[in-house]
């Protein structure tokens, strides 16, 4: 039985909610996608216990592994939604900004300030297409191909959109 996610954990795990503990939301970041075995494995101890009390409060739900690599798997919460009323040079640079506060700004904020930096030196969407790559370089690196996927998939008319005049 595969470990996933529900909304109630996507939620807490948002930057500012703190409802449960250290432990528990340890087990919430590395659960998803992951059987109690392989969670056990990692972490040891009794967060197989802790799992299994997230379970029970709804946090987290046990899914066959056929069910689950066969899912589709909504965007998480934490991405906006892609602006769709054109791509300007402003309105991409600010919701590329929106993303790197909310996928890393509470947990790597060195990695934060590079992506923020090369945000703000964008001068055009070429040089704004160069900052989102390296953005979804970060999202693989920190949350997994998976993740990286998705937003890659909502990002795909920034990211392969020719370059406009701003």
């Amino acid at each position: 039985m595969i470990l996933q996610k529900t909304a109630k954990a996507l939620d807490e795990l948002q930057p500012g909610s703190r409802r449960l503990p250290q432990r528990a939301r340890t087990v919430l970041l590395l659960a998803g996608g992951k059987t109690l075995e392989e969670l056990h494995g990692l972490l040891g101890g009794d967060h197989a216990a802790v799992a299994q009390e997230l379970v029970e409060q709804g946090y987290l739900q046990l899914t066959d592994h056929a069910a689950a690599s066969t899912a589709t798997h909504p965007a998480p919460a934490a991405y906006p939604e892609v602006p769709t009323d054109g791509l300007s040079t402003a309105g991409t640079r600010m919701y590329l900004f929106d993303l790197c506060e909310r996928l890393f700004a509470n947990r790597h904020e060195a990695l934060a300030q590079s992506l923020r930096t090369q945000l703000r030196e964008a001068r055009d969407l070429a040089t704004l297409r160069h900052a989102g790559l390296s953005l979804l370089d970060a999202v693989q690196t920190h949350a997994g191909e998976e993740r990286a996927a998705a937003l890659r998939e909502k990002l795909g008319a920034l990211l392969d959109a020719p370059p406009q005049p701003a």
